[in-house]
């Protein structure tokens, strides 16, 4: 059953908002305390970035067994398992790491446990909600932009009170725990028809219309790489360039989400008048233009500006991505989601892992200038789907396609 979110009461999405919250507030973390954590276990800067590596890992695997394995799992208790999984990986995070091996193992838990409940709420909506796809995953994730706002500004504020970074990731458990409560009390309906993922299954969903899911693949891998440099390295950048405070170099990064969140909600508006690849190009092209501005600035005060209206443009990519999702069939709606999770963890596994060996040896402002690089491929590629996506002529045929489709591909 296909729902019109005009006629959906908000009571049915506030599970699906506070988990996206909670991931934000967990995903943007490692940025502001990379500082201090690095310092405290020994971690050279060409290394840090494996912090970022094993979080991703931990996304790739869990995404997979999300596909793979979990198919028959209620959302409801498939969420409530990774948000306890989530609370544990934190809180051994927080007491147990002593240098960059448990680091890596511990934040790997905490990746794989995030990312089931970054995937499931998409996947619900990709589902679900064929009227106003676009717009409506917009909404959604922008609970996920206001945790990555918040986070930021509130650990950069206990940071300069005198908390350590351990703490930060004690209190997060905790938060985890209140959501995985929360979660069992509420009422959360489930995704009909998932089944768990084969090859032949993975070949149907991509034979659909392989243009369109390539597409949108490697638009995740080149936005998410340009995001998660802001999100892992903003800070340590502000830090190391400009000397400034843990708890100002929090609030660039934090500025960065501030912008996001205000373009989410102008791109909600846009998604009634405009193309979404072409509002993706426009939001890609105006992040490439500011992310190179960050690299280059020469001063903190310019950081935050452009770093701000960078987050403006980036508003567009994620929920637009992963609305194409919504161009595909049933139960193909949530492969098609998960692919693009599963992209955008490789995007954060290459990308921010990359910037700390580039600025140990050229200098942090050419590793920043990757993000550039990254959001103007993104830009380029939203050209081409607004042809494949079935809003240009040339893609009507999947369009049509899709109409026809999803009662037979509820079968067996």
């Amino acid at each position: 059953m296909h729902h019109d979110t005009s006629k959906t009461s908000l009571a049915s999405y506030l599970p699906l908002y506070a988990t996206l919250f909670m991931v934000g507030v967990v995903v943007i973390t490692l940025g502001p305390v990379l500082d201090p954590l690095t310092k405290q276990l020994g971690i050279p800067l060409q290394q840090a970035g494996l912090i970022s590596v094993a979080f991703a890992v931990g996304m790739l695997v869990g995404v997979t067994a999300l596909n793979l394995l979990l198919a028959r799992v209620p959302v409801k208790w498939a969420l409530i398992g990774a948000t306890w999984l989530q609370a544990v990986a934190l809180a051994v995070s927080a007491t147990l790491t002593r240098g960059l091996a448990s680091m890596f193992v511990s934040y790997f838990f905490v990746g794989l446990g995030c990312v089931i409940l970054n995937s499931l709420p998409s996947m619900w909506v990709g589902s679900h909600v064929k009227v106003d796809t676009h717009r409506t995953m917009v909404i959604v994730l922008l609970f996920f932009a206001i945790g990555m706002t918040v986070a930021p500004i509130f650990i950069g504020i206990a940071l300069g009170l005198g908390a350590t970074w351990r703490w930060v990731y004690g209190a997060e458990a905790v938060l985890s725990a209140v959501l995985a409560l929360f979660l069992t009390w509420r009422p959360v309906s489930d995704i009909p028809g998932r089944k768990n993922l084969t090859w032949g299954r993975l070949r149907e969903v991509v034979g659909f219309s392989p243009a369109l899911f390539w597409a949108v693949v490697a638009a995740s891998i080149f936005y998410i790489g340009s995001e998660f440099i802001f999100n892992v390295w903003l800070p340590k950048f502000a830090i190391d360039t400009f000397d400034v405070s843990k708890t100002t170099a929090s609030i660039a990064v934090a500025l960065f989400w501030l912008g996001l969140i205000f373009g989410r909600l102008i791109v909600a508006r846009l998604t009634k008048r405009f193309a979404a690849s072409r509002i993706l190009m426009g939001g890609m092209a105006v992040m490439a233009v500011f992310a190179g501005g960050v690299a280059l600035s020469t001063s903190i005060a310019l950081v935050m500006v452009l770093a701000f209206i960078a987050g403006l443009g980036a508003a567009a990519g994620f929920p637009l991505i992963m609305g194409f999702a919504g161009k595909f069939p049933a139960w193909h709606a949530g492969v098609v989601v998960s692919a693009v999770v599963f992209a955008g963890a490789v995007g954060r596994i290459v990308f921010p892992y990359l910037v700390g060996p580039i600025a140990h040896s050229a200098g942090f402002r050419i590793a920043m200038g990757l993000a550039f690089i990254l959001a103007a491929a993104g830009a380029v590629l939203a050209f081409f789907l607004h042809g494949i996506s079935g809003e240009g002529a040339a893609g009507e045929a999947v369009a049509e396609h899709a109409a026809a489709m999803p009662a037979a591909s509820e079968e067996g």
